[in-house]
């Protein structure tokens, strides 16, 4: 359709392969509204009014069994600067440590001794259960969000950002869109075989939205699958992280190499006459092996150098102390 008839299904696809998220970082996000706001307004924030913040809404939504929000934003230094702040749930205490300046990119700008960083704790009156991370970092754009809510246990969980992966992430949703495609390009069109033509918008809408939701549930945080039918989200596999590169990588790369094969398929004059195995077998495999191996290698030089320095560094303090002790 896209080689032969001008047909504008690829880029449906991705509309609705993008359309997720979008609805959650350009509309979800500027409608939740939290009741508590952790702002710091320095380089180097009250560590302790944070945890006592934090604490407080777990305490009253342990005692008043209800939902209670909370927004911890980051401390902006400039431009591409800011101040990083980590906060940990263990049993029943909110922990909050302080971190080094970092720029957009994540990198900790000049020196920092983590061991030596100011840490504060604060108590709750019950165990906190939080199914994310272990330590939620603070540091670039707007900052982090939580929910926390009562359990029939007696427990609150600490839900990491409630406005994403809600009701945007929703299978449902992507099959009611898809058969909205299907109906409004049928009822639109008329010529022969329209209708066949109006599947095919439907599967590529609900497919493209689908396959975002799934990928998803790879990680950490996993989805509301089932909205409206379900309420909470469904525990993600763990197998990786949304931001991790390599998946990322790998995932826009197979969905280049698939668009690609299917183009010269279809076209009238075929680039290349490989079968599926042989084109994944060169495009996909063979690459993908040699950059593994690149990276295995230079991981180990990196980190036996590494260990050289570590090594000559231990031989100069001892060379120095028995010349201390002589």
């Amino acid at each position: 359709m896209a080689q032969n008839d001008h047909s504008m299904i690829i880029v449906i696809g991705g509309i609705f392969g993008i359309l997720p998220d979008t609805l959650d970082f350009k509309v979800a996000r500027f409608f939740y509204q939290e009741e508590y706001i952790v702002s710091p307004t320095s380089e180097n924030p009250d560590l302790q009014e944070i945890a006592d913040t934090i604490a407080k809404a777990i305490d009253q939504a342990y005692t008043e069994s209800r939902l209670v929000k909370l927004k911890l934003n980051t401390i902006k230094l400039g431009a591409d600067l800011f101040r990083q702040y980590t906060v940990r749930f263990l049993e029943n205490q909110v922990i909050v440590k302080l971190g080094p300046t970092v720029n957009m990119s994540k990198n900790p700008i000049g020196e920092f001794d983590h061991d030596k960083a100011p840490v504060a704790t604060a108590v709750t009156k019950t165990k906190i259960l939080h199914t994310y991370e272990k330590a939620t970092y603070v540091d670039i754009f707007s900052g982090p969000s939580f929910a926390f809510k009562k359990l029939g246990d007696g427990r609150v969980e600490a839900e990491f950002l409630p406005w994403h992966r809600a009701w945007s992430h929703s299978l449902v949703l992507g099959a009611i869109l898809g058969a909205i495609g299907f109906l409004l390009y049928g009822l639109l069109t008329s010529y022969s075989g329209h209708w066949d033509i109006a599947r095919m918008y439907g599967l590529a809408i609900f497919g493209g939205f689908s396959i975002h939701i799934l990928e998803d549930q790879l990680g950490y945080m996993g989805s509301n699958l089932y909205w409206p039918i379900t309420r909470e989200r469904a525990q993600g596999l763990k197998w990786m992280h949304s931001g991790d590169a390599w998946p990322n990588f790998i995932t826009v790369w197979l969905t280049l190499l698939a668009i690609v094969y299917n183009l010269n398929r279809f076209s009238n004059e075929r680039v290349f006459n490989s079968s599926l195995v042989e084109y994944m077998a060169w495009a996909f495999f063979l690459p993908l092996t040699f950059i593994i191996a690149i990276g295995f290698l230079t991981t180990k030089m990196l980190a036996e150098s590494s260990l050289n320095v570590e090594q000559e560094q231990l031989k100069e303090v001892q060379a120095e102390n028995e010349e201390e002790g002589s």
